[in-house]
């Protein structure tokens, strides 16, 4: 009779064991990938190691899939020393921003120098929460993006106020990136209508304004009035119907609706650990961590 009781625990002490015992191989075979190219002078083995399962029991993510994380981190990168905690960051950015870990740590790697991690994290959320958007499906457009704002000087706090004003209308993210694209290849290659109005306007060119501190919204601004001086429309000045749509709403109100977003980007510091702790704190998420 008792061992008919006990053949059920007996039962689940074995699966426990297999289970456990697979996703040690399992992460054994990770680890094993890290070391391939991490600099063991900065970091040995058993530290590598410690510090991911630490991760892992911090977030509830398992320590294979944050190893595989370390390493793709330190592909794209970032120096053994750093690497952990930069997949730290990408880790609470997915967990806030309702994304994979490995989307965030490929939206952060895009998008920013090691330096900035928590800068960069932090005004995604907050484009999460001025926009309709999350920065699981931010991280599957706007690497699209991001070379052509860095190549015409246009900071991360101003791409982001750019999705987070057209996501807020209704537009989705990946649509965002491209008209915003169009826009921002018009405005800044010359010999294009919209790059060719701005010069006579201003003296100036679409990089040499936003070098001396005038934001999209500002510039936008100034086309805009003038085509209304001129019995036009701000769509008018650009070659792209994609273009046009992405200037009409981040020229809304003057451009002052997106100044004023474009300041809240600018003070979100914190944003990250907020919205971190908000949803670090439910019952399925101590589950997770615990299991």
């Amino acid at each position: 009779k008792m061992s008919d009781k006990l053949k059920p625990v007996s039962t689940a002490i074995t699966g426990a064991f297999t289970a456990s015992a697979a996703a040690s191989i399992t992460f054994e075979d990770s680890m094993a990938k890290v070391m391939t190219i991490a600099d063991e002078s900065v970091m040995s083995y058993d530290d590598m190691k410690k510090a991911i399962v630490d991760l892992s029991n911090q977030t509830g993510i398992s320590a294979n899939e944050i190893a595989n994380n370390v390493y793709d981190a330190i592909s794209a990168g970032q120096s053994t020393a750093d690497a952990v905690n930069f997949v730290s960051n990408s880790t609470k950015l997915a967990k806030a921003g309702f994304a994979e870990a490995g989307q965030s740590l490929d939206i952060l790697t895009t998008a920013m120098e090691s330096s900035e991690v928590n800068k960069v994290s932090d005004i995604l959320i907050q484009t999460q929460n001025k926009g309709k958007v999350t920065v699981g499906e931010l991280s599957q457009s706007m690497g699209k993006l991001i070379p052509t704002a860095k190549e015409t000087g246009i900071n991360i706090e101003q791409v982001s106020t750019g999705y987070a004003l057209m996501t807020s209308k209704g537009i989705k993210s990946a649509e965002a990136t491209t008209y915003m694209n169009s826009m921002f290849n018009e405005l800044s290659k010359s010999g294009t209508k919209s790059s060719d109005i701005l010069k006579k306007l201003t003296g100036q060119s679409f990089q040499e304004m936003i070098a001396s501190g005038k934001s999209v919204g500002d510039i936008l601004a100034i086309m805009s009035d003038n085509a209304t001086a001129n019995g036009q429309s701000l769509a008018d000045m650009f070659g792209s119907s994609e273009a046009a749509k992405a200037a009409m709403i981040l020229a809304t109100d003057s451009g002052n609706a997106f100044n004023s977003v474009l300041k809240e980007m600018e003070q979100s510091v914190g944003a990250t650990d907020k919205a971190f702790a908000t949803i670090d704190n439910t019952t399925g998420n101590k589950f997770k961590k615990s299991l």
